[in-house]
């Protein structure tokens, strides 16, 4: 090395050295009371991504810097560094100094400012990213929760909703702690003390500054009351971990908030001289009158005569609240007139529709009513299901509302969440009382997921996997085992094919359903199907082999292999090798060539297709009559 070289590696050391000294010395203005821990956070919000000590040696260089960043990165944004500027300097995770620059010291296009949220906003960012932890946010809902009480929050419905924010953004920090424990349903932050709270209070403050919302109530003690007095109890090592703690759980709800929706629905439904968080209150007011309404009329009707002949207890039908519609259609909109509700939103709610004349008449008529819930837990709808050889369709659901959208909504998943957080696999079922009774009867194995009268969209996937890994662990569909089920499989892969962890199938018996579980004579058939799983892929391979016939002859397996490759495209690259060793052993072709169809399939490369036009083996052996087929 040479001398130059050396004194170059000399100077970088003896940088990184001072900045250490920097950053100890700003340790010890922290627990000496000269630097706010508060005043801290400011700076941890501003410059929190490039770690703790940096939080300290970026304002110690320049205390107005507001948004720092690295020289290429400026240039990104479109801005340049201004010649002659002096770099601030921060130590990178390889222990180097790297020059970062301030936004003033850097001319250029706009920066855009993060979106900032009012009050019911922030509330309702919070509760969905709580509900993406698996966690229920209860302000006084009025419905049984069903779930672990320790993965309950209990919010007062009396807060304003910057102090239930703050309250809730505190609880989340505890949820993403290593052992993850909420503060109990009746104690609130206060009940914290020590580091805990310090952590727990702190991570809110960020949070909430990252959605432009002021925290309520939150006080921090100085570090010193906390870090102790006692050298051998090494405060500032305490104050280091506790930064560096915060700055982690902070990241990872920023991470959460940032793969959820920001905005509200396009358009709450408001009320002359109301606010639209008080008319979507409204809403949901008269959605739960009408669950109230729908569950007190269960007994003595056909539903629940229906359901106890099916195995659904009446335990059963209480804990899932079913309800029952009874056959006047005007029943329900009499009884929500008499208690307050307008017309205009029992019509806005999706509980009634304009008739002739402009009549309300009841949605829901002479049918089994269960309610529908969104991410956070909250009564957004309803399905219903009418009778046996009743007339409509099976399936009724609410129509799209401001709070409703049934291609979001997957009937369970709120309920459970906490299974799902636990590791429970689940399984799409067809309809919500088939997710009832796998969930009753196999709590341990599924958590059964339904949507509302609709096929599976990436909206209903994107909502499941905000609960579980579905790219390590998948799902399983439940479905009949006649053509119709097996078609409903091939449809489903659309919505399906991102994932990359095993997507496999339950095939029923024909002429069963999962809600079978229940009956005494069926269980067992059907609780064995629901464990014995195939790969979809394997159907899908399957399905498009059968649209050849009997592969009788070679130009039909050469015209099924080219074709079936396509799908085998496709598929996850876990998945690959197994379909194509699938595909030569019924067709009877070397697998390299049909590997060489899929990459074909993959990138094509014209005029070859991947297969050759004629058989690569012998005349004699090609011209067999193999109907070999693989046992599905």
């Amino acid at each position: 090395m040479t001398s130059p070289e050396v004194a170059r590696s000399d100077n970088r050391e003896r940088q990184v050295d001072i900045l250490h000294g920097i950053a100890v010395h700003g340790v010890a203005s922290l627990y000496e009371g000269r630097l706010a821990w508060e005043d801290w956070l400011d700076a941890a919000h501003r410059h929190g991504r490039f770690g703790f000590i940096n939080t300290l040696l970026i304002p110690a260089q320049r205390r107005t810097a507001t948004d720092v960043r690295g020289y290429d990165d400026w240039q990104k944004h479109g801005r340049q560094v201004r010649r002659g500027e002096t770099a601030i300097r921060v130590i990178s995770t390889r222990g180097r100094a790297r020059p970062v620059f301030d936004i003033a010291q850097t001319d250029g296009e706009d920066v855009e400012e993060p979106a900032r949220s009012t009050p019911a906003e922030a509330l309702a960012r919070l509760s969905r990213l709580a509900a993406d932890l698996g966690l229920y946010v209860d302000r006084g809902q009025g419905w049984t929760y069903l779930g672990e009480p320790a993965r309950r929050i209990v919010l007062a419905p009396e807060l304003d909703d910057v102090t239930a924010a703050t309250k809730l953004a505190h609880q989340l920090a505890h949820a993403v702690q290593p052992n993850a424990t909420v503060d109990a349903p009746a104690a609130d932050s206060a009940a914290c003390h020590g580091v805990r709270q310090v952590v727990a209070d702190s991570v809110a403050r960020l949070v909430l500054a990252e959605i432009g919302l002021p925290d309520s109530g939150l006080s921090l003690p100085s570090p010193r009351q906390w870090a102790g007095t006692d050298e051998r109890a090494a405060p500032a090592a305490a104050i280091r971990a506790v930064g560096e703690q915060v700055l982690r759980s902070a990241s990872r709800l920023r991470r959460h908030m940032a793969n959820l929706p920001t905005d509200p629905p396009k358009s709450w439904p408001t009320l002359a001289g109301s606010s639209a968080t008080e008319g979507r209150d409204e809403l949901l007011a008269a959605i739960d009158a009408a669950h109230r309404f729908y569950t007190n009329n269960l007994a003595g009707s056909w539903t629940a005569d229906y359901l106890a002949d099916r195995g659904f207890t009446t335990a059963v039908q209480a804990q899932w609240e079913i309800g029952h519609a009874p056959r006047t259609h005007q029943t329900l909109v009499r009884h929500l007139r008499e208690h307050g509700h307008t017309d205009d939103m029992i019509v806005q709610a999706g509980l009634a529709r304009i008739g002739n004349g402009g009549n309300l008449a009841d949605l829901f008529s002479h049918r089994a009513v269960l309610p529908l819930r969104d991410a956070t837990g909250t009564l957004v709808g309803f399905i219903g299901r009418r009778p046996d050889g009743g007339k409509g369709p099976k399936y009724l659901n609410t129509p799209g509302t401001a709070v409703f959208r049934k291609n979001e909504i997957l009937f369970g998943l709120s309920e459970g969440s906490e299974r799902l957080a636990k590791g429970v696999r689940p399984l799409l079922v067809e309809g919500p009382l088939d997710a009832v009774a796998v969930n009753v009867t196999m709590p341990t194995h599924y958590v059964a997921v339904a949507p509302c009268g609709t096929a599976i969209t990436p909206a209903h996937i994107e909502a499941l996997g905000r609960r579980y890994d579905l790219n390590t662990s998948g799902l399983v569909l439940a479905l009949d085992g006649d053509s119709a089920g097996r078609a409903a499989a091939v449809r489903s892969w659309q919505a399906l094919r991102h994932i990359t962890g095993p997507v496999e199938v339950a095939l029923l018996p024909e002429g069963r359903d999962p809600a079978d579980i229940l009956s005494s004579a069926r269980q067992a058939t059907v609780a064995d199907s629901l464990r014995s799983v195939i790969p979809l892929a394997d159907l899908l391979v399957d399905e498009k082999m059968e649209q050849f016939g009997e592969l009788e002859f070679i130009e039909t397996r050469l015209a099924a292999a080219r074709s079936t490759a396509r799908v085998i495209a496709e598929l996850p690259p876990s998945q690959i090798a197994r379909q194509v060793s699938r595909v030569a052993a019924r067709t009877d072709i070397d697998p390299a060539e049909i590997t060489s169809a899929v990459a074909s399939a993959i990138s094509p490369e014209p005029p070859t297709d991947g297969l050759p036009t004629r058989p690569s083996r012998s005349p004699t052996h090609m011209g067999n009559r193999s109907t070999r087929r693989v046992p599905k």
